[in-house]
């Protein structure tokens, strides 16, 4: 009787054991996929959040040249500042300024930054991604040739 219930007792130690040693595995195969997706959704959340403060500088760049007498030096200022709290510096040759003419009173400000310079991870999202990128254009390409930005146009007020 005695050594049935030792035996049983060593049984039912026996299985919680094997039971720990599979419980091991699957996290070990489940972790690096559950890890993957938590920094990918991080690098896209960060990502978006810098296209979205890119949006609003450009937006309040354009608004700068519309005023009468703003200087491309102005416009640059401003977009520079607007996106100096998200710690992105952006250079002149990031920024394209179409001015107004009499034919098309409209003033356009365009600001494409490197993927490189936005990423927190340094890595580039898959090609289901593609269309946030170059302006819809997508493609192959390395880290260094895809960019994020934004484009702002607004109609030139002239007072009559």
């Amino acid at each position: 009787m005695k050594s049935e219930g030792k035996r049983r007792k060593q049984l039912w130690r026996h299985a919680r054991t094997a039971r720990r040693g599979g419980a091991v595995v699957e996290m070990a195969v489940v972790s690096p996929l559950l890890l993957m997706m938590l920094l990918g959704m991080i690098e896209f959340g960060y990502v978006f959040m810098m296209q979205q403060s890119m949006t609003n500088a450009v937006r309040e760049a354009t608004r700068v040249a519309t005023l009468p007498g703003a200087t491309d030096a102005d416009i640059q200022n401003r977009l520079v500042g607007a996106l100096a709290p998200t710690g992105l510096n952006v250079t002149p040759g990031m920024i394209q300024i179409t001015r107004a003419t009499i034919q098309n009173p409209v003033v356009s400000v365009r600001l494409q930054v490197p993927y490189s310079r936005v990423t927190l991870l340094g890595v580039l999202p898959s090609s289901l991604f593609c269309g946030f990128f170059n302006g819809g254009q997508g493609g192959g390409g390395s880290i260094d040739t895809k960019t994020v930005g934004s484009t702002c146009s607004m109609h030139l007020e002239v007072a009559s």
